[in-house]
């Protein structure tokens, strides 16, 4: 949630409350206002009436407004007022009115004056004021909606021009990350500390990268003088047979280190970003190719290819990657698929299935893309294959999916562009 909607939601939630407490304190002090001064307008006509009496020895009561009725001295009472509720016969209803009773005495004569005014029923009072109250606190929540916009507008300009400096920020090829001066003191120190961790991170990045590519290449030189010592001792008719077993042992080993290196190199230069050539490349005609160059291992193995598509399946990325991930996927069926049996490709409109024979399904399918991890034991994988078709696959957002169905591994590639 965006903090402008998190920030008006609480002014709507907290302005409602307000607006509940205010429409009934507002309510209660205005029928209280009212009543007072409606206390008073009666209490003046009560006295204009007695005036009147005492002027005149009488006066001709108005039902139900204003009465004057002849009283003993025991029916004296303290002056009151009240609400009382009269019944209206033309309305057929209860009406309130608000009373006023006083006891004045003239030449010995007693007399008990009531005067009454109609009263706003609650109902309508709760409506008017609600209504007024509702029009005032919305005006006001708008007139400040409008304004905390506008403020935030010019507040937040600069931070949001710094956020998409940092949502562009990359370190493929490394770049400073300048961002703006906001104004703001919590801004500022955010893009300082922004700033600070940009530039240990480019060290970091160039550091690593550099120790990577260092590595793998010092290490090459290494490998390749113990493979070709032991290619001399091949040649070497001195040698029993354990002592040959034993350096051809050392020559696999040396040559499996050899493409483990090569291959962390890889997913090294996968990770920085060195891969960043886009082309239309043909997936169909790749898998056409590697077909071709396993021909051998597929006829020695009596394994069948089959390639099915409704269409050119075709992708934009870089052409080494894409060679490298057929090829990988590839390998992989080759490699787990049973003598005789047939590896299926097939392509769809925005995916790509390859599918190989297998005896049972991968005990934990969320693992095999793991550097390193493998299940087959007897292969003699390194385990880094699947790893680089994996960070090929995210590279370019595509989705890998698994099942195992009629003793068949399948492997689904959801493509987003194909």
């Amino acid at each position: 949630m965006r903090l402008l909607t998190k920030i008006n939601r609480s002014y709507l939630k907290y302005g409602l409350l307000v607006f509940l407490i205010a429409d009934i304190a507002i309510i209660a002090v205005a029928n209280y206002i009212l009543k007072d001064e409606l206390d008073q307008q009666l209490q003046l006509e009560a006295k204009e009436i007695f005036e009147v009496l005492k002027e005149r020895g009488e006066f001709q009561s108005i039902y139900p407004t204003d009465i004057v009725t002849p009283i003993s001295f025991q029916e004296i009472k303290i002056s009151s007022e009240k609400d009382t509720l009269i019944f209206d016969r033309d309305e057929n209803e209860l009406v309130p009115y608000r009373e006023f009773t006083f006891y004045p005495s003239i030449n010995n004569q007693h007399y008990r004056i009531t005067t009454r005014q109609m009263l706003m029923e609650f109902d309508d009072i709760f409506a008017i004021f609600t209504t007024l109250i509702s029009i005032v606190l919305v005006l006001i929540f708008i007139g400040l909606l409008l304004f905390t916009r506008q403020l935030n507008l010019s507040l937040w300009r600069a931070f949001n021009s710094n956020l998409d400096k940092i949502k562009n920020y990359s370190l493929t090829p490394p770049t400073k990350l300048e961002l703006a001066t906001t104004g703001i003191n919590e801004f500022d120190e955010l893009n300082e500390v922004l700033s600070m961790m940009s530039s240990r991170l480019e060290k970091d990045y160039t550091a690593t990268k550099e120790f990577s590519a260092n590595a793998a290449h010092e290490l090459q030189t290494p490998l390749a003088i113990i493979r070709n010592k032991c290619e001399n001792l091949f040649s070497n008719s001195n040698l029993d047979k354990d002592t040959i077993e034993t350096i051809h042992d050392i020559y696999l080993s040396t040559d499996k280190l050899s493409g483990i290196t090569k291959a962390l190199l890889l997913l090294a230069k996968i990770d920085h970003g060195q891969f960043n050539e886009k082309d239309r490349v043909s997936f169909n005609e790749i898998f056409s190719y590697w077909q071709h160059a396993f021909q051998d291992v597929l006829q020695d193995r009596n394994l069948s290819v089959t390639i099915s598509a409704t269409g050119n399946c075709q992708i934009l990325m870089d052409k080494r990657l894409a060679n490298l991930f057929i090829q990988n996927i590839f390998i992989n069926s080759v490699k787990h698929s049973k003598d005789g049996k047939e590896i299926a490709i097939s392509f769809s409109k925005n995916a790509f299935t390859i599918t190989n024979s297998g005896e049972k399904a991968i005990d934990q399918p969320d693992l095999i893309f793991n550097r390193f991890y493998t299940e087959s034991k007897n292969i003699g994988s390194t385990g880094i294959g699947l790893a680089i078709l994996k960070k090929i696959a995210d590279h370019y957002k595509i989705n890998i999916d698994y099942t195992f169905k009629d003793f068949k591994h399948i492997f689904t590639f959801e493509l987003e562009d194909c």
